[in-house]
């Protein structure tokens, strides 16, 4: 069977792993490598979010082989955000109703990065918000080279802070909003 390169809502959480060594091996094979790469994460790149029953992974597949992703993580606390921002979030302009959305992690494999997959990834998830009547906004960090397709879905700039990566190194992200038309 032919795969038809569509992102699909994983199922099967017992392949985390493989998404997990994609981030790392992604990363490894892009200007990132000195913040995600083998050394730094053996085990691959996971925190505790990848494995709640409240958060959903996109996937693109290959002769079974999952060369994209990309997550939400549903929360009720913005300290559940903690592991990637250490940086004070009171100083952000961020909604107070609860749940929110967290739009993160969105990889793929480097043989595969000029298919348009993360186009296909941040429209399959900002579809699944809209349709979404329990959320009113999403949140989402991103670099500099992220920032023009992620306004292109209406996300907008609240401004800078100190992203760790889980390492031992930090970068200047920007932080994004996309309110929910629900």
């Amino acid at each position: 069977m032919e795969d038809n390169f569509e992102p699909i809502i994983l199922k099967d959480k017992s392949r985390l792993q493989e998404i997990y060594d994609l981030r790392v091996s992604a990363y490894e094979n892009s200007p990132k490598s000195e913040f995600v790469n083998r050394q730094i994460f053996p085990n691959g790149l996971s925190d505790f979010l990848d494995k709640r029953d409240k958060t959903l992974h996109w996937i693109i597949e290959d002769k079974n082989k999952i060369i994209a992703s990309a997550r939400i993580a549903f929360c009720n606390d913005l300290e559940d955000l903690k592991v990637d921002v250490p940086d004070s979030l009171d100083n952000y302009k961020i909604p107070k109703s609860r749940p929110f959305a967290y739009y993160s992690r969105l990889i793929v494999h480097h043989e595969y990065r000029k298919f348009g997959f993360v186009n296909q990834l941040d429209k399959a998830r900002v579809d699944f918000l809209q349709n979404q009547k329990e959320f009113s906004f999403a949140l989402a960090w991103a670099t500099s080279d992220r920032h023009k397709a992620l306004e292109n879905f209406n996300f907008k700039n609240l401004g800078n802070f100190n992203y760790n990566w889980g390492g031992s190194k930090s970068l200047i992200q920007s932080m994004f909003l996309l309110t929910l038309n629900n």
